[in-house]
């Protein structure tokens, strides 16, 4: 049978994946600001091409050779949860901005609603393009060397944060943070084999981060510097954890 693109080219395939769902939130993001909508209609429309984004992903998702089911669109099974330990890290890393920073007085009812559905759109967006395609086609070259890529390619494009006019040391902060859940979100998938909980962390996560304000002050340094942290210890210890078998035999039925 004749190979695919992504059978023949996975590293390259894995950058053209992390790039476009990229650029399409970069392009939902800016047309409404060129327009100069409102902030809600701004998040609104932004969801709207998010969820573009979402069926696009699963399109392509359905034109390779595996299933929904092989890219993680299935339950894990419960003798995995233990060797993730039961979800608690990734747990106490959103925990801990709501204890130590409380709820963000500036967001209102309405908006609370609009960024529950922005959120969960981001969740399933990225997980798609990057813990389900990206990290699928990476496996033809083993498990690790998919985690291990994946996050780069995920780490490396949220450089576009460097002009949010942020402090050098919370954008290097934030840059290891992102290589770091990449890293510890493949990890979960290539143990679970279910994109299920780390698309409702991601969707959480995303959530927490926006109804508790974004003040760069010493207090979100601390945050963010303790979440890298646990990330870390979490990390190395899901990778004892890896099989390093090729996965890439599974095939649509």
């Amino acid at each position: 049978m004749k190979e695919s693109f992504y059978q023949k080219h996975p590293y390259f395939s894995a950058i053209l994946i992390g790039l476009l769902c990229t650029f399409i939130t970069a392009l939902g993001t800016a047309v409404p600001q060129i327009i100069w909508l409102d902030t809600n209609v701004q998040i609104v429309v932004t969801t709207v091409f998010l969820i573009i984004s979402i069926a696009i992903g699963i399109i392509i998702m359905r034109k390779t050779r595996f299933t929904l089911s092989d890219y993680g669109f299935q339950l894990s099974k419960k003798d995995t949860n233990h060797k993730v330990w039961w979800y608690i890290p990734l747990l106490a890393v959103e925990i801990l901005p709501i204890v130590i920073a409380g709820f963000s007085s500036e967001v209102s009812v309405l908006q609370y609603f609009i960024l529950l559905f922005f959120t969960v759109a981001v969740g399933f967006n990225e997980e798609i393009y990057f813990r389900g395609l990206a990290l699928k086609f990476m496996e033809e070259k083993g498990r690790k060397n998919a985690i291990i890529w994946t996050s780069v390619v995920f780490g490396a494009l949220h450089l576009a944060n460097i002009f949010n006019g942020k402090s050098p040391l919370y954008l290097v902060l934030q840059l290891f943070f992102a290589f770091l859940v990449g890293f510890v979100l493949a990890e979960i998938v290539s143990i679970t084999r279910s994109l299920w909980i780390v698309i409702i962390w991601h969707a959480a996560h995303d959530y927490i981060s926006s109804i508790t304000g974004d003040a760069l002050d010493k207090t979100a340094l601390i945050i963010l510097a303790i979440q890298v942290g646990v990330l870390s210890i979490y990390a190395i210890c899901l990778w004892k954890t890896i099989n390093t078998g090729d996965t890439s035999k599974t095939t649509k039925k």
